[in-house]
């Protein structure tokens, strides 16, 4: 009986029978070897080997290999995929994180002004139920005020709601620093001024002047104060009043004209 070798590549197996053969894993490239063969011949290539060798299908090396690469080729895009969405997520993210802080922003900014507004409120709330008339002529100094201005051709309407009373400012939260204070700052239909009279009652003729000049000029003119900056001291929307302690009424006169000097010339 004939006996029959084959190579895998690397050694020589056998010998074996036809029927051993049959059960070695075999592929049609296999590489066979039998007693009477000048060389190593395909199995495909040898007559009594070819019929078992054609119930196996061809060895799928390559294909094998082509559908691990399809594989891998898969598994890779799909990284990449991944990592390509990563940025975009941060991205995202990151706008994401950038609009609640703008977000946070806005809602603590509006809190803040809704808090404030509240504040002034319950302020002006508390010094106008507590204000109350007095023996003082403040219509003087009203009167005075709109002949000095209107010397410099500024003619603002003087209304008809002139309000100008005394308040314990140094008795209320939040007032204990105020000597006077306006509420009629851009509302041209009303002059509404309170006075701490205790503050009043300390002052001298020229801070008295200076007070109500200053208040006023805030509701008609619709000035603000001006910064407290060495600069800015003496003049009359300088809002530390107590600085006028050693002014004279020169001092007064000439600040104020100055100022109305500056607003006519705006």
């Amino acid at each position: 009986m004939r006996k029959y070798f084959y190579s895998n590549g690397v050694e020589r197996m056998g010998p074996f029978s036809i029927d051993e053969l049959k059960k070695e894993n075999l592929t049609r490239e296999t590489k066979v070897w039998f007693y009477g063969l000048d060389e190593w011949t395909p199995l495909s290539e040898i007559e009594e080997l070819n019929s078992f060798a054609n119930q196996k299908p061809p060895n799928l090396k390559n294909n094998e290999s082509t559908e691990d690469q399809t594989i891998d080729l898969l598994k890779n895009t799909k990284v990449e995929k991944e990592l390509k969405r990563q940025p975009k997520k941060s991205k995202s993210n990151l706008k994401r994180n950038i609009l609640i802080i703008f977000l946070t922003i806005i809602v603590l900014f509006i809190c803040f002004i809704v808090y404030s507004s509240q504040q002034d409120i319950v302020l002006y709330n508390n010094i106008s139920e507590t204000a109350y008339e007095s023996d003082v002529n403040f219509d003087f100094y009203v009167n005075k005020f709109y002949r000095d201005i209107n010397v410099y051709g500024i003619f603002p309407k003087k209304p008809e709601n002139i309000i100008i009373k005394f308040a314990k400012l140094d008795q209320i939260n939040d007032a204990t620093h105020i000597h006077g204070i306006s509420y009629g700052f851009n509302d041209d239909d009303k002059i509404e001024i309170y006075i701490n009279q205790s503050t009043w009652d300390k002052f001298n003729k020229p801070m008295r002047y200076y007070l109500m000049y200053h208040e006023l000029s805030h509701d008609v003119l619709n000035l603000d104060d001006l910064e407290c900056t060495p600069i800015n001291e003496g003049k009359l929307m300088y809002p530390v009043i107590l600085s006028y302690e050693n002014k004279t009424m020169d001092d007064f006169i000439e600040s104020s004209h100055a100022l109305f000097e500056d607003v006519a010339n705006q």
